[in-house]
């Protein structure tokens, strides 16, 4: 990376600058890239030097730039090169919009990509698309979409073919009984079967780990592209810092890592990234990651590449119905949910990374996958916590939970707006009791357990206004839905939110003593908007915008009025 240009003094003034709850001030003075001083504007102009420019807020509000505790920055880039089935509200829909894709863009020969599908956003019937479905898309090539968790897939039968789940019989698929396994080891393997016992295209497990295996692997070039846009998402958003688990499979590690390392070669860097790395494909990596030096902390470029924790996965997802759960799910009294991980195996990963220093986040939603990890780190036998472990989602949970979530100083990196879809669906999913004890923010913040806001992005959008406006409201953000929210005693304040969405993700990153806050001595990250979310109703939150982002006393993002 080229050496980094002094910043030039710059005083922000007639501002209305969060300091903490209840606290604001006016103005800032910025020296080097660091906030030197804040306080009212007559005190601040004056010890400004000349030399220093003026930048008028307008009265508006001056937040610390906000620290997103997880989310997949390479996915926000790829989720613009596939088709996205975002927003969409019908099956018929999605077919009509996914032909029309693919006759404008002309994919070349191959498996044709789909992602952001969400059958529980369906007008009507709210079912998985089945390859018979998929088939009217396209049957010459392979089509495979991802629900948008990422933790069940759907696919056309040229897919299932190419997976070896069926084969082509006078151009139709047709069982391949004599080379696939029977139905039952179908089943266990992933692949959900019809009612002629045939896979019907749609995927967990194993058969979608083998799918995603046959995707051909993006170049070098292609990889670069998805994280500079994504970084730009993330800047136009007030975004400063993120936790980003961009390696799942860790041989990717060298790739990703070199990647960033070209995006900072070429421009600045611009946004603040904390990498949480996975061993999904290969617990010897954890092994590689230690032996490398590439533990909690490590530094990869000055201060805006390093190494956060350990991405570890418990379960799948609500809308799925993975999440591993402590009894049946309501509308589906035939599954508890999904283990990703053998539990032995996860145990002993979390043990070999706490002992060499690692911090671990374990992927968690269902109440007993949740149960299980709590139970893993209580293991380790430090209730302190100094690694600052944490539980990533942590949706499904009940008092006893969160309590010793609390004893055990536990972190939850948690994001609220999965609730603007979830809430459709919770209480049928585990029904109004453990629904009303779920998603809980409220209980957290009384209970005493950290939660850092993010948005999981491209799960859901990187805007981190829908996030706070969700925990404060907990309603639809699009339809504002139910009218005083789904279980409004979970709700927090705007203070509550914001915090979790700055200070908080500072902490859960060890990034506390420099970033979060604007205070003296902290990196002048901040964003200014053009709504004071503290003032206005909370179901307006969500219309208020960035109107500019500064990173390192640097603006790297303006929003162009009209």
């Amino acid at each position: 990376m080229a050496n980094m240009e002094k910043n030039e003094k710059k005083i922000i003034y007639n501002a209305k600058v969060y300091l903490r709850r209840q606290e604001f001030a006016q103005a800032v003075l910025i020296e080097d890239g660091r906030i030197t001083a804040v306080g009212a504007d007559s005190d601040i102009l004056a010890v400004a030097p000349p030399e220093a420019v003026r930048m008028n807020a307008q009265g508006r509000l001056l937040l610390p730039g906000f620290y997103d505790s997880h989310l997949h920055l390479i996915g926000v880039g790829l989720i613009a090169h596939v088709i996205n089935f975002s927003g969409l509200s019908s099956l018929e829909e999605c077919i009509a919009y996914a032909r029309a894709e693919i006759a404008r863009k002309k994919p070349p020969p191959g498996i044709i990509r789909g992602d952001g599908l969400n059958q529980e956003n369906f007008i009507g019937e709210k079912r998985f698309p089945t390859r018979r479905d998929l088939d009217k898309i396209t049957a010459e090539q392979p089509l495979f979409i991802t629900r948008v968790c990422g933790h069940i897939g759907f696919c056309n039968s040229k897919m299932l073919e190419s997976l070896g789940l069926v084969r082509g019989d006078s151009g139709t698929a047709a069982s391949a009984a004599a080379d696939t396994p029977s139905a039952s080891a179908v089943f266990l393997e992933g692949a959900e079967l019809d009612e002629n016992g045939k896979p019907n295209g749609i995927l967990r497990g194993a058969c979608l780990a083998q799918a995603r295996e046959m995707l051909p692997a993006a170049t070098d070039e292609f990889l670069r592209g998805n994280l500079a846009y994504a970084m730009k998402c993330a800047l136009e958003n007030g975004v400063t810092a993120v936790g980003s688990c961009d390696i799942i499979q860790a041989r990717a590690f060298q790739r990703v890592v070199a990647a960033y390392h070209s995006i900072y070669r070429r421009q600045k860097p611009n946004l603040r990234i904390t990498l949480q790395n996975g061993v999904a494909d290969d617990p010897k990596y954890l092994d590689d990651y230690i032996q490398n030096g590439h533990v909690t902390g490590a530094i990869l470029e000055e201060s805006y590449l390093k190494i956060g924790a350990l991405k570890l996965f418990a379960d799948g997802s609500l809308g799925a119905r993975t999440a591993r759960m402590r009894r049946s799910y309501h509308d589906d009294p035939l599954t508890q949910g999904v283990a990703e991980m053998d539990w032995a195996l996860l145990r002993g990963l979390i043990e070999k990374a706490h002992k060499n220093g690692m911090q671990v986040i374990v992927h968690a939603i269902g109440d007993a996958a949740i149960e299980e990890v709590i139970a893993d780190f209580e293991a380790l036998g430090d209730p302190r916590n100094p690694l600052r472990h944490g539980i990533v989602h942590c949706q499904i949970t009940d008092k006893t939970l969160l309590s010793r979530m609390a004893k055990n100083n536990l972190l939850a990196f948690v994001q609220p707006i999965f609730l603007s879809n979830d809430l459709y669906i919770a209480e049928s999913r585990v029904g109004a009791a453990l629904a009303s004890t779920s998603y809980a923010w409220g209980s957290m913040e009384k209970l005493g357990v950290r939660a850092a806001y993010g948005t999981d992005a491209p799960v859901e959008p990187i805007n981190p206004l829908l996030g706070i406006a969700c925990a404060v409201t907990r309603k639809d953000l699009s339809k504002q839905y139910p009218k005083n929210g789904f279980y409004p005693e979970e709700r927090v304040d705007v203070y509550t939110a914001v915090d979790n969405y700055t200070t908080a993700g500072a902490y859960a990153h060890f990034d506390e003593n420099r970033l979060g806050r604007i205070q003296a001595g902290f990196a002048a990250d901040m964003a200014l908007l053009d709504r004071d979310i503290f003032t206005i109703p909370p179901d307006e939150i969500p219309s208020a915008h960035v109107l500019w982002t500064m990173i390192n006393g640097e603006t790297v993002f303006e929003r162009q009025l009209a």
